[in-house]
């Protein structure tokens, strides 16, 4: 378990105040829990599945709007480019992010926290969520992110699914702009 400092841009209030990274099997969520096990089913012995061997049908319908699937060009630093954006998402960030990279994002505080759990998510090299506390929102969001492979080695994408279930409406406010 480890606490991530709080992230401050600008002087906004609008931000997570806390973001605690853990482990994803001590999350009672069904579909962190339903995301953990595809993706421990899909990599078999290796350290990571492959991206090309994910089938996102193959995964409860439940899940599918609030997944998320990035294409990880190496760096320094990684570019990190939203190839799938659920469309649960839109609604949350007010925009479609598919096709567009992490810099791409309206709200540069949330830039900055995405691009340390994906770093974090890259050293690691295994599935991490991320219980992100927002100022005047009582549940923290739950974020899972795991990493994929295509050559057994390197992390060539990344795979996640946010438990935004209840939440969504609440934490709409948080984000610049309006809905395209």
């Amino acid at each position: 378990m480890k606490t991530l400092p709080p992230i401050s841009i600008d002087g906004k209030t609008r931000l997570v105040v806390k973001s605690e990274a853990v482990t994803p099997e001590t999350i009672d969520d069904p579909g962190v829990q339903a995301c953990l096990s595809y993706w421990t089913e899909k990599k078999g012995d290796a350290f990571a599945p492959k991206w090309s061997e994910f089938r996102l049908y193959e995964l409860p319908a439940r899940v599918l709007p609030y997944l998320l699937v990035l294409d990880v060009a190496p760096g320094p630093p990684p570019t990190f480019t939203y190839r799938y954006w659920g469309t649960g998402h839109t609604q949350y960030h007010r925009r479609d992010y598919t096709g567009k990279t992490l810099e791409d994002m309206v709200d540069a505080w949330s830039t900055e926290l995405l691009t340390v759990q994906y770093l974090m998510v890259m050293e690691t090299r295994r599935p991490i969520v991320f219980l992100n506390s927002y100022d005047g929102v009582e549940t923290p969001l739950r974020s899972l992110r795991m990493p994929l492979s295509e050559d057994g080695q390197t992390i060539t994408h990344m795979f996640g699914y946010v438990g935004r279930t209840g939440l969504a409406e609440s934490l709409q406010p948080l984000f610049s702009g309006t809905l395209d």
